[in-house]
């Protein structure tokens, strides 16, 4: 059994250890909103329990809904749209998902799979065996990257070459039918009528969150992800069944497939298997970012490559001096590798494992004070390279404030960065980056009051579900679900932003 089996095989064991009531208070409370970066803490579910009964009982004339949308910034130029469904129609998804969980798990993990998921998106964990964590992230991104750099590197001496593709848009192209065509066939499924099937329930749920529309699904809560897994479980399987004469090793994170095979005739067939596996589904596959590589070319990323020799992750603390010409590097880096993660890598290696910052600045004064200032100035350059980093800007900034508030008036200097950065966010319309923004005013208690808002921030900008909540610090989403979905920034100081925005647990022997 390969390395990369074993891993999957792995989660479907933790997995069938964890009662069922567990995992649907996990997909209710944890798994409702996007991942910590897309949203500030405000936005937290409380006490979301899973009912003896749906909210929508007739689903022949369910009720007609709009998601809650925020944008969020994939690069300079493109950006992603993360929507929320009523809590209602996301409870019901869960309920149906927990009245057939056994067959779902079955149908995820099917014993003939020869493309193995690394994207469960319900976090199990070895070492916390029948519980889970309350991080989105933690069995996803960080062990994709460990099975890429590591799994697969392993694997890899048994083959000459690599294909790599994803799918083209792949949730906004979904198309909500499919939930039924891949856990009970297309035939069965266009049968069923009157949605008896699990799958047409839910596919009829995930419409009318929608406003009724077939083509797409809601990106960021952990459902959305879960129903993407189902989908490509199926394409999977068919895949596997297909090309089950064929020698290969294959993995998936999400809609990204990384598969190892003997020669190019055989990448060839296997990519137009999987194209055409696609096709059956409405999805088709991402030819610009198709690519048959002959080993080891393709094994690692280019980006962590060039970011090694500069790593600080192993160091203990680290000079001013060295985080400035570090991160100036790192920039580069990011320029050369756009869309990457490796910024947001960066910053958090610039924490110890206890969330305390790496940096020392100067003991004298004079010094400090100035080599802050010129952290401050370093972050806001780092995101104007890359927005989606802001969280990772304001966990640092909170820090420093929290470390050296009393040293001099950094309150009124962070208060007046912030007022000026709301300013610029408010010309460019992004309320990702107004809502972070009023959020962490709110959560330092920096004195940017209403009038300030009001008087600065466009009133059809505020009129959003997110802003309006953390402008008002009151709840502005579904309010007639009845469902706790927000807490005041005030509320949320127990636990700084470093660790609510780390992907995992830090561990020494991480």
């Amino acid at each position: 059994m390969s390395l990369i089996e074993r891993h999957f095989r792995k989660t479907e064991k933790l997995i069938r250890l964890i009662s069922k009531d567990l995992i649907a208070d996990w997909l209710l409370n944890e798994g409702y909103y996007p991942e910590q970066y897309v949203v500030p803490p405000s936005f937290k579910v409380a006490d979301f329990k899973l009912q003896s009964s749906e909210y929508i009982k007739d689903l022949s004339e369910p009720p007609r809904r709009n998601l809650t949308n925020i944008s969020y910034p994939k690069s300079l130029l493109s950006s992603r749209i993360f929507g929320i469904q009523h809590p209602h129609n996301y409870h019901d998804i869960v309920f149906w998902l927990m009245s057939d969980w056994e067959n779902i798990v079955n149908h995820l993990f099917h014993k003939d799979l020869k493309i193995y998921s690394y994207s469960f998106p319900i976090p199990v964990n070895d070492r916390m065996k029948g519980e889970l964590s309350p991080l989105r992230s933690g069995r996803m991104i960080y062990e994709w990257i460990a099975m890429a750099e590591k799994d697969l590197v392993a694997e890899a001496h048994k083959y000459n070459f690599i294909v790599r593709s994803d799918i083209t848009n792949f949730y906004n192209s979904i198309y909500t039918h499919s939930i039924g065509w891949a856990l009970h066939g297309q035939e069965k499924a266009f049968k069923d009528k009157t949605c008896k099937l699990v799958g047409n329930k839910i596919d009829k749920i995930v419409q009318y969150a929608n406003n009724g529309r077939t083509n797409g699904i809601p990106v960021g809560s952990a459902v959305s992800d879960l129903i993407a897994e189902i989908i490509l479980s199926s394409i999977d399987l068919k895949i596997s069944q297909k090309l089950n004469h064929k020698d290969f090793i294959a993995s998936r994170f999400k809609d990204d497939y990384r598969i190892l095979c003997n020669t190019e005739i055989d990448a060839k067939e296997i990519l137009k298997v999987l194209a055409d596996e696609l096709t059956e589904f409405n999805l088709l596959i991402n030819e610009s970012k198709t690519k048959i590589l002959e080993l080891p070319k393709g094994l690692y990323r280019q980006h962590d490559r060039a970011y090694y020799p500069h790593s600080i992750r192993e160091k203990e603390t680290i000079s001013f001096k060295t985080f400035e010409l570090t991160l100036l590097t790192v920039l580069d880096i990011n320029k050369e590798y756009p869309g990457t993660s490796i910024l947001e890598k960066f910053f958090g290696e610039l924490f110890d494992n206890d969330y305390n910052l790496k940096i020392k600045f100067a003991d004298k004064k004079p010094s400090r004070r100035k080599e802050i200032l010129k952290t401050l100035s370093l972050l806001v350059f780092a995101k104007r390279e890359s927005e989606k980093i802001l969280c990772h800007i304001l966990s640092i900034i909170e820090i420093l404030y929290l470390e050296y508030k009393s040293d001099f008036k950094l309150k009124e200097i962070i208060k007046e960065l912030v007022e000026s950065e709301l300013i610029k966010a408010n010309n460019k319309k992004s309320i990702f980056e107004l809502t972070w923004y009023i959020f962490f005013s709110r959560y330092l208690s920096l004195g940017i009051n209403e009038t300030w808002i009001s008087t600065n921030i466009d009133k059809e900008l505020i009129k959003n579900p997110f802003l309006k909540s953390v402008c008002t610090s009151k709840q502005q989403i579904y309010n007639d679900s009845y469902i706790d979905l927000f807490s005041k920034p005030s509320d949320c100081k127990r636990i700084v932003l470093a660790k609510r925005l780390a992907v995992f647990e830090r561990k020494k022997d991480e």
